[in-house]
């Protein structure tokens, strides 16, 4: 059954804009900053929690050296050069602020536009205390060094033309079947209705102009029995873009 939060609201002088990105791409931060002076939004919404921020800022930099040194340790015991794997690129670029976030910091700064981080810290908080140690820990290292080593850019690359595929009608029929894995989980849901209120608050508090969502893809997916973000505020008729995909690298 269709989701709607609230009846809707009148559309006159407003626009809801989201965004969809492929996190972790290490070129997206200047291609969102450009989408993001085109579409010229009054206000801007990142799915990223004041606790995930604040987490980055204060130990950031020491996970990223703790990370290296099991990194290059693990590295010289199976004699790969680190370097080259993708892998552990992504996992640097996680430990690192968001890109969609400093891109739309800098656009906020420039324009006087609102800037609101919309996850929940509560979740956050529970997914980097689950999930990041064993992230970092040698023996994931391990596990990725026995892997063939990835390009981080042509996986963006991937990433963003399965999106593309997903988001346009021949795709759609594919969502239902990806969407399985985390429709199953309540959490997944739960966080996915409460990204949906957070941000219809925002659009209910804006008296004209366009907000922008900018969060990953999967969010604007369209399934009515997964409730994703995009069907909890479809009834605002929100106007769904992907980040343009990167180039090519030689």
């Amino acid at each position: 059954m269709k989701r709607s939060l609230l009846k809707s609201s009148e559309f006159r002088d407003r626009e809801l804009v989201l965004i969809g990105t492929v996190h972790r791409d290490p070129d997206g931060a200047a291609r969102l900053l450009k989408l993001l002076d085109r579409e010229h939004p009054v206000a801007v919404a990142v799915e990223v929690s004041p606790y995930a921020l604040a987490y980055r800022q204060r130990k950031g930099r020491l996970l990223q050296r703790r990370f290296i040194r099991r990194v290059k340790r693990q590295s010289q015991k199976l004699g790969v050069l680190w370097p080259g794997w993708g892998q552990i690129h992504a996992i640097q670029l996680q430990l690192l602020m968001p890109f969609e976030y400093r891109s739309a910091r800098k656009y906020c700064r420039d324009t006087g536009a609102l800037l609101s981080c919309l996850d929940s810290s509560s979740w956050s908080k529970l997914w980097i205390q689950t999930q990041w140690e064993q992230l970092l820990s040698s023996q994931n290292v391990t596990t990725l060094f026995q892997q063939p080593p990835e390009n981080v850019y042509e996986e963006v690359r991937k990433g963003y033309q399965f999106a593309a595929h997903l988001l346009s009608d021949p795709g759609r029929e594919l969502v239902p079947a990806y969407l399985r894995s985390w429709t199953g989980d309540y959490q997944w849901m739960q966080r996915e209705e409460e990204l949906a209120r957070s941000l219809r608050r925002l659009y209910d508090r804006l008296p004209e102009g366009r907000l922008v969502y900018v969060g990953g893809w999967q969010h604007l997916l369209s399934s009515p029995e997964n409730g994703t973000l995009y069907e909890w505020i479809e009834h605002l008729r929100p106007r769904r873009l992907l980040l343009s995909q990167p180039p090519p690298r030689p």
